[in-house]
């Protein structure tokens, strides 16, 4: 399935400001990401991590205010695996598994029943960085549209795998415009 614009317009601009930073490569260095240059509503929402491995294990390097807020904890400098069981774990090293080999940003919307009746919803873009030619990096921006309470105990309240039934996942592979394509291939 492809996207052309995603439906969450902060993620959008997460992506224009990545596809900016390319200068006609496929993936764009780590060097040439700089808060600074980001549109300030972007950066409560991203997270910056290192992945480790084939099947990477993922260190988060930067959590941004709104993340930690929702999560209850800032977990930077922490490994996934410090922070989340084993379903969710092995959920996220697949996604930014997927981002890394195939060169190209993830885009996911997820439902989480945290209750019988209550769910709660995420919208997340995972960016590939390279540094030195290799993707060993990711930024990565998550937004929370639908979260029914006002506590932050995120991690605490998703359920256990039970049948199947605990979570519900969309994800796009995200190609670049065509003429960014073209001046990627010619460079």
């Amino acid at each position: 399935m492809s996207l052309s614009v995603l439906p969450d317009p902060l993620l959008q601009t997460l992506y224009e400001y990545w596809l900016s930073r390319r200068h006609g490569r496929v993936v764009p260095e780590r060097r040439d990401i700089d808060p600074l240059d980001m549109p300030r509503s972007l950066l409560p929402h991203l997270l910056l991590v290192e992945l480790h491995g084939p099947r990477p294990r993922v260190r988060y390097r930067l959590i941004g205010t709104a993340i930690s807020d929702r999560y209850g904890e800032d977990f930077t400098g922490r490994y996934l695996d410090e922070v989340s069981g084993p379903h969710y774990r092995d959920l996220l090293q697949d996604l930014y598994g997927r981002m890394r080999d195939h060169a190209r940003p993830v885009y996911v919307e997820s439902l989480f029943r945290i209750a019988p009746e209550i769910t709660a919803k995420t919208c997340r873009l995972y960016l590939p960085l390279a540094q030195y030619g290799q993707i060993t990096m990711a930024l990565a921006g998550q937004t929370f549209p639908s979260y029914p309470f006002s506590l932050p105990d995120f991690f605490q309240m998703i359920r256990p795998a039970t049948s199947g039934e605990h979570a519900s996942h969309a994800e796009w592979l995200l190609d670049p415009p065509p003429e960014v394509a073209q001046r990627s291939e010619a460079a």
